[in-house]
């Protein structure tokens, strides 16, 4: 199985990915997306309506950075504190998810204390928009000394970088997509194998810009 563990839709401000099209590529290119867009889980009804496989998820901004809660049903709050949003992650029966933890550009959660080490269940050693891949380095590094599965996610927000960072996972079979403790039970096992594919320079600012161009918008719709 092949899944991509940090992909966005038009939900998140920053993002210009429709979920027809997601549905329609992740068919082709038998890729499985986990949609994290940005403290909503609004995309999560349109891709069931869709029919099309994908792990439900959340990118949490918490006070220390970003946070990514796999398989939740309901969404977590913007700004929820970090142990807290982990404590609500697994309340959900979720996994927790560690995004470009050390990207000092965007909101990396950083290393964080080894009390919480246990809590986290996930680490993305490679995020394909990370600027320098020292940072992917650093967080394949910390995964490594807190033991700390791996995975990784192309953090799409344009539908071109889809398909290209994915994780592949041999021992997982298709029935257990629906099932956290088996994914990462497959995660565990070590027989996995990261797909890294830098995502083009450009793409940040692109982001950046649509992201200020649609917030203005949402304020002259409301005045």
């Amino acid at each position: 199985m092949k899944i991509d563990f940090h992909v966005h839709t038009r939900d998140s401000i920053d993002s210009m990915i429709e979920p027809r099209h997601l549905a329609s590529m992740s068919e082709r290119l038998k890729i499985i997306p986990a949609i994290c867009d940005h403290n909503t889980t609004a995309a999560h009804a349109k891709m069931q309506a869709l029919g099309a496989p994908f792990i439900p998820a959340e990118e949490i901004l918490t006070e220390r950075g970003d946070l990514i809660g796999l398989y939740l049903s309901e969404a977590i709050k913007k700004k929820t504190p970090f142990s807290e949003a982990l404590d609500l992650i697994h309340g959900q029966g979720g996994l927790s998810y560690l995004p470009h933890m050390f990207d000092i550009t965007r909101k990396g959660a950083g290393e964080p204390p080894k009390a919480l080490w246990k809590k986290i269940d996930i680490v993305e050693a490679f995020n394909a928009r990370c600027v320098l891949q020292s940072y992917n380095q650093k967080a394949e590094a910390f995964a490594e000394k807190s033991r700390i599965p791996i995975a990784a996610g192309s953090d799409s927000h344009f539908l071109f970088e889809f398909g290209k960072t994915y994780t592949e996972i041999p021992s997982l079979e298709a029935s257990g997509l629906d099932d956290p403790k088996a994914l990462l039970r497959a995660l565990k096992s070590r027989s996995t194998r990261l797909v890294r594919h830098p995502a083009p320079f450009y793409v940040r600012g692109t982001t950046k810009a649509i992201s200020i161009v649609r917030k203005i918008s949402r304020k002259l719709k409301g005045a």
